[in-house]
């Protein structure tokens, strides 16, 4: 069955942490100091569209899985 999952463009990222405050549980600085996606079974569709809608530089976006 194919969900929507969130992917994150780093190239356009600027680390203003703001989907980190909207969706800590899916949103986390790696180790690398990089905003990356959690892995999860399913995602907080209404908090990522929230971060989406939120982020200065549209680099959050769904992309369709399996």
């Amino acid at each position: 069955m194919a969900h929507r999952v969130p992917i994150l463009d780093l190239g356009r990222c600027v680390g203003c942490e703001a989907c980190l405050e909207l969706c800590p549980e899916v949103f986390k600085i790696s180790e690398s100091g990089y905003i990356e996606v959690e892995d999860l079974d399913s995602y907080p569709e209404d908090c990522i569209q929230e971060a989406i809608n939120c982020c200065p530089t549209d680099c959050i976006s769904w992309q369709e899985s399996q």
